[in-house]
């Protein structure tokens, strides 16, 4: 009896040993999701999802980004999305996702009345840094990115 079990658990872990080492089920999926968009995507509900948001006014979530900015520096990965809204109030929308070596950034202005209506843009980005305005106000930009003008940066 001792020893049909014994041979009957070396089975069982000769068999768990042997399972396929095909990479598609070893991987942790990461889906990189950002809540849904309700619309109309006034800046409350933007603040409410998780945004960084950016008003004439001042930033919400400021948090968030300080957050991202310090994991782009470390090398960890993140993710955020920044919401902006124009003069007329239109949602001009980034979402930034770092995978620890570069930044994907995908610009959404469709919401915006004066925005393209072409879709989404995508651009890879290796950084951030700052740039200081004619007028003197330094920014966050995307750095070092494919596609040569980055339509990113958020007051620093």
């Amino acid at each position: 009896m001792k020893k049909s079990m014994l041979i009957l658990s070396l089975a069982i872990m000769l068999l768990t040993a042997c399972e396929s080492n095909d990479e598609t089920t070893n991987i942790s999926v990461s889906t990189n999701s950002f809540p849904e968009i309700i619309e109309p995507h006034n800046p409350e509900q933007a603040e409410q999802s998780g945004d960084v948001v950016v008003l004439l006014e001042g930033m919400r979530n400021q948090d968030k980004w300080k957050t991202f900015v310090k994991n782009v520096k470390n090398k960890h990965q993140d993710q955020v999305r920044v919401t902006m809204y124009t003069l007329e109030g239109g949602a001009i929308i980034h979402e930034l996702i770092y995978d620890g070596s570069a930044i994907q950034s995908t610009y959404d202005d469709s919401r915006d009345a004066y925005g393209s209506k072409q879709g989404r843009k995508t651009n890879t980005c290796k950084g951030i840094g700052t740039m200081k305005s004619e007028q003197g106000r330094v920014f966050y930009v995307l750095t070092d990115c494919e596609k040569e003008v980055s339509t990113f940066s958020i007051p620093k």
